[in-house]
């Protein structure tokens, strides 16, 4: 018959204590080592506790960043979501606009990403407001090319369009200029209408787009 083996008792190691939480997390990001860092995502709350909001920005920023490194990916999206809705209550609380306004942005990205458009949307609105309320053209520029297309994933085509121009207008003046970035999603979708308007409205865009990528 079959010999039972007498298994030793497992060993459960005592629970890692909060400031070695810290320590590893420390160490793991001097070493841009992100999938260390996500491996303590689970404490995050703790992290997170009897934290002054700046501090906890830092710490949802650096969490966010690890994801980022880990996309394209559904799990990563979601969880982008979830941090980047806790920054920017934070980041509002601390009157950071710019930085609120940009976490917006990325989390319409990563709705859209996930096919939430709706949810893409009312995040690229907030972001435009931000953006127009302090002058802020990097995130005005980015949350008009988001609604733009978030309408030509919905099949609003002109109103699409019309968003992307608006981005067009306040991608040189941002901070970094977002020229090739609206170019490289507006002229395909001009492309796409294929009519006469719409192909003389690219040429001049064409030359600029040159004009842009070999200026970098």
């Amino acid at each position: 018959g079959h010999k039972k083996t007498c298994a030793p008792p497992p060993t459960t190691s005592p629970p890692v204590s909060l400031r070695e939480v810290k320590q590893k997390v420390t160490a793991a990001e001097a070493a841009s080592d992100w999938r260390e860092i996500l491996k303590w995502e689970g404490r995050l709350d703790e992290l997170l506790e009897r934290q002054p909001d700046a501090n906890r920005a830092a710490v949802l920023y650096l969490f966010q960043q690890a994801h980022q490194m880990g996309m394209p990916g559904r799990d990563h999206a979601e969880a982008l979501v979830r941090l980047l809705g806790r920054r920017i209550q934070h980041l509002g609380k601390m009157e950071r606009f710019r930085d609120q306004g940009e976490a917006m942005c990325a989390c319409g990205d990563n709705l859209l990403f996930l096919d939430r458009g709706e949810e893409a949307r009312e995040h690229y609105q907030r972001a435009r407001k931000v953006g127009e309320a302090h002058g802020f053209y990097l995130v005005e520029c980015q949350a008009c090319q988001g609604l733009g297309e978030v309408a030509i994933k919905d099949g609003r085509h002109e109103e699409g369009v019309e968003m992307m121009r608006h981005a067009l207008v306040a991608a040189p003046l941002s901070e970094e200029d977002q020229t090739l970035d609206v170019l490289q999603a507006l002229i395909p979708v001009l492309l796409n209408q294929n009519d006469a308007q719409a192909i003389d409205e690219v040429r001049p865009l064409v030359a600029r787009y040159r004009k842009a990528a070999t200026a970098e």
